[in-house]
């Protein structure tokens, strides 16, 4: 059994952020909720923002970077983002900003990214590896990238996106703009693409997903979970729906 634990606590286009915990390190991924909210979700896990070791960015839109500039004067775990997002985001914060590749050794945890493709100044994905067993997250990406293969095949628990289903994005209210974009190379991914991923994921030994940033207007949770089950039918393969909110 791997000791590496991953929770996502907010999830959605209201606001993201995952905890993911190996031995005593703790860490996590996003924070675009306030930063109230997220002291609640960790105490539901049993810890408090000063317990956790860094903090990981996936890009700069505000339901990813929300809670950070409070977040960072109660917390002092250092946070991590690539540049390009950075100097997207407007803040005047200290952080620690990297290329859009780099690998960070936090504790027991090492942390790679990997870049996706949205419509950001530059949005990456990230494994967790602790004691010889990987986890993976990846959410915000028109794709998969050719990156995302590469580092995600062989993780035991992935957090992807299963944002929308075709058809309701097509007969929804947003306008068409908005539909182009959520359904473009660099807007989001679709239930169908997500369980495509998941079907060649579970081939190669990842055996739970996590399908995070379902849309509020052009998804359900059921809908996602059987277009998912669909394709992993006899693999062995467990689904869970990230919660909008944990609590």
């Amino acid at each position: 059994m791997s000791n590496i634990t991953v929770t996502p606590l907010f999830s959605g286009s209201s606001g993201n952020c995952t905890y993911i915990r190996g031995g005593n390190t703790r860490i996590l991924i996003d924070a675009g909720v306030s930063a109230r909210r997220i002291r609640q979700g960790l105490g539901y896990v049993g810890c408090t923002d000063g317990d956790i070791d860094a903090l990981f960015i996936t890009h700069e839109h505000r339901d990813h970077i929300a809670a950070l500039p409070v977040l960072m004067k109660k917390c002092s775990a250092p946070v991590h983002m690539t540049e390009e997002s950075y100097l997207g985001s407007g803040l005047c914060l200290s952080v620690c900003t990297h290329e859009t590749v780099y690998t960070v050794q936090v504790g027991e945890l090492t942390v790679r990214s990997f870049p996706l493709s949205h419509d950001s100044a530059c949005c990456v994905g990230y494994t967790v590896e602790y004691d010889g067993h990987r986890v993976g997250f990846m959410t915000d990406t028109g794709y998969v990238t050719d990156e995302a293969v590469c580092l995600l095949c062989g993780c035991e628990q992935v957090v992807i996106e299963c944002n929308h289903d075709r058809v309701m994005l097509r007969n929804g209210a947003y306008p068409y703009y908005l539909k182009e974009r959520i359904a473009g190379r660099r807007g989001h991914l679709s239930n169908m693409d997500c369980a495509d991923f998941c079907a060649f994921l579970a081939g190669r030994g990842t055996r739970d997903f996590y399908l995070a940033h379902l849309s509020r207007e052009n998804n359900e949770p059921d809908i996602a979970y059987s277009a998912v089950m669909s394709r992993l039918a006899g693999t062995g393969a467990k689904v869970h729906i990230a919660p909008e909110a944990i609590i």
